[in-house]
């Protein structure tokens, strides 16, 4: 049996009747979360984000019923929590796994969805696009990653706003905790690769925008044990080859505690 609620117009209170029928129900079926208070539902979106050719996406599936773009994401499930239902619904509808995940803002305008009142909770995600390997599943029949300065003016519901607002606080995440970058890269790197990614993110709130001035930033960081270490492997190609680091201070989650 799916969850119960009464809608109460009138009154926080219900009358004497109301309640004996609650506690019959509540009898019958001890496991049914059953609340004299009226709730909304609860949604998690996500708005996930990688470096492309150098520029700044972010990922969009297209709807089925709505037929428009919009952010991955969808309703939490009894004894879900979000984080959980963030994370699922990201895999189910674009099959992304392991992305870097942040709670940042919650979205409960009333009018914000057609459907009735859902309150969304918003995450931001990150993720090096060369270990993606997309597809459409679940409510999406569509998926791709879009520039994030690209984006249509008329994604579903408000994810317009969403979108804008999770673009702040990765600026404002990476600018306070820089190894966040390494999450939009591959394992290996080189130091060009890791100044052109905060500069596509950061863009022009990143202080070290001149190559001298970043190199010495990243070589003093952590009170000079350096942001980076090298993997002995060059990178070859029509350039010169040039050196290849990997992360002395690893992009997870536990940079969020």
């Amino acid at each position: 049996m799916s969850i119960l609620s009464f809608n109460l117009t009138r009154s926080k209170v219900m009358d004497s009747k109301k309640i004996k029928e609650i506690q019959k129900v509540k009898d019958k079926h001890p496991d049914l979360f059953i609340s004299e208070f009226w709730h909304p539902s609860i949604a998690t979106d996500v708005a996930l984000f990688t470096l492309r050719d150098g520029k700044l996406c972010i990922l969009l599936i297209k709807r089925k019923v709505e037929k428009t773009w919009a952010l991955p994401g969808g309703f939490l499930i009894k004894g879900e929590s979000l984080d959980a239902c963030a994370k699922r619904e990201l895999e189910e509808e674009t099959g992304v796994k392991d992305a870097i995940l942040k709670h940042f803002k919650n979205y409960s305008n009333p009018r914000r969805d057609y459907r009735g009142q859902i309150i969304s909770a918003a995450y931001f995600a990150i993720h090096p696009s060369g270990k993606l390997r997309i597809s459409a599943a679940s409510d999406a029949i569509d998926v791709k990653w879009c520039v994030y300065d690209d984006i249509p003016n008329n994604l579903a519901f408000d994810h317009n706003i969403i979108c804008k607002d999770a673009f702040k606080e990765v600026q404002k995440v990476i600018i306070e905790k820089p190894q966040l970058a390494f999450g939009f890269l591959k394992d290996e790197f080189t130091l060009t690769e890791l100044h052109n990614a905060f500069l596509s993110i950061a863009g022009e709130k990143f202080r070290f925008k001149e190559k001298r001035n970043f190199r010495k930033w990243i070589s003093e960081f952590d009170e000079g044990s350096g942001m980076v270490k090298e993997t002995g492997n060059m990178k070859r190609g029509k350039q010169r080859p040039a050196m290849m680091y990997s992360p002395r201070i690893a992009a997870d989650k536990e940079i969020f505690d």
